[in-house]
């Protein structure tokens, strides 16, 4: 099948860019990736292998300006679907757009997140509570806006794959799809090669930094790790990718990690050294706000190490609590999570191992085969 993928922009490392290379690298189908804008030094280069075509070219700055220059460029985009067989659209919001111009052949979504500023209450309150009124209110019109712009863009949808359950109920408990035109198939993570034997005395936290994968929280639990703990000379290494829009976050983390006394923070970490940081590391810390899915927790256990992850978000699906990992609600409780661990060698190999395993469980040849199969049914049952 000769098919079409439409992802907003390709200008990072991050999950979704993830989820599109494999496909790429894997489906069965003939794939064009078409994007509205493509930054090939920012992103992977594998995507250079492959047929990806940018539409527009639109610039990228800042989260609101960019939110409203890509939804019109989606809505105004016209892909050429006459040479293909049917339109995947991987949105993790504003994408979806584009279905008002391309839905002439079957549509499928595959959601990593509707709009999380719009359909995440904690997101949505972040931004309220940290704006100036003039930027809150400007943001309360911009959400009434959008909702009334996805919307209908949303109905087109033949079909929509979730990456997790937390996403789906997003989108269907606001009405965005009826729960029968979805499914749910979970992203892998690259972990055949992994291996961890060595638990050397720091906990790490991969990820990149934003706020709303809160590397506060992590500098938090840490600090009272060491209030109850003087003594320990077990660490903490934060280390992720930097965008120029979350620079301001990055070195307000850096800059009070330097006023805590065993705490490291790395930007743009090399492939081997980041390898490095996984294998040795004592735990691995999961601390995003009600994350989509989650790739991390898997990782974490393809190592070999316990994750201390929150409650929330798509690590409670794939984090079995006290077997591969302990979840918390808060600092406090990852702080003694911490203690936990530290005082029991035995427990964090026997998660480790249970983490390998549940780890195998989550492959990205099963994700493909998975992700082809539900594209051909529902194109067989459009056509």
């Amino acid at each position: 099948m000769d098919l079409a993928i439409y992802h907003a922009w390709i200008h990072c490392k991050g999950g979704g860019e993830k989820v599109l290379l494999k496909l790429l690298e894997n489906s069965e189908h003939d794939i064009t990736v078409y994007t509205n804008k493509y930054v090939p030094e920012d992103t992977y280069s594998e995507f250079e292998e492959y047929d990806v075509v940018e539409v527009g070219g639109l610039p990228i700055v800042g989260e609101i300006f960019r939110g409203l220059t890509f939804t019109v460029g989606a809505a105004l985009t016209k892909l050429p679907m006459d040479k293909h067989d049917a339109l995947v659209v991987s949105t993790g919001g504003v994408a979806e757009v584009i279905n008002y111009r391309n839905h002439s052949k079957p549509l499928i979504g595959f959601c990593h997140t509707p709009l999380r500023p719009v359909h995440d209450e904690d997101i949505y309150r972040h931004k309220i509570e940290n704006s100036g009124l003039l930027k809150r209110n400007f943001y309360r019109l911009a959400t009434k806006v959008y909702e009334m712009i996805e919307r209908p863009a949303w109905k087109l949808f033949d079909h929509v794959v979730f990456n997790s359950r937390t996403t789906q109920e997003r989108a269907t408990s606001d009405h965005l799809i009826h729960m029968d035109k979805t499914s749910i198939n979970h992203p892998g993570a690259d972990t055949s090669d992994n291996s961890g034997n060595r638990y050397d005395n720091y906990f790490f936290y991969p990820s990149r930094f934003a706020y709303y994968k809160r590397q506060d929280l992590a500098l938090d639990a840490y600090e009272k790790f060491k209030e109850n703990n003087p003594d320990s000379d077990f660490r903490l290494v934060i280390a992720g990718g930097v965008n120029e829009e979350k620079q301001e976050y990055f070195e307000e983390i850096k800059e009070r990690a330097s006023s805590i006394e065993g705490v490291e923070v790395k930007s743009d970490v090399p492939g081997e050294e980041w390898e490095e940081l996984y294998r040795n590391a004592y735990s691995i810390l999961f601390c995003a706000i009600n994350e989509d899915w989650g790739i991390i927790p898997i990782e974490a256990g393809s190592y070999e190490k316990p994750i201390i992850s929150v409650n929330e978000g798509g690590p409670t699906e794939s984090v079995l609590q006290d077997e591969t990992g302990i979840l918390v609600d808060n600092s406090d409780e990852m702080a003694e999570a911490m203690e936990r661990l530290v005082g029991d060698e035995e427990l964090v190999k026997e998660m480790g191992q249970k983490g390998k395993k549940r780890s195998k469980e989550f492959t990205w040849d099963k994700f493909v085969t998975k992700f082809d199969d539900q594209i051909n049914e529902v194109v067989e049952e459009e056509n």
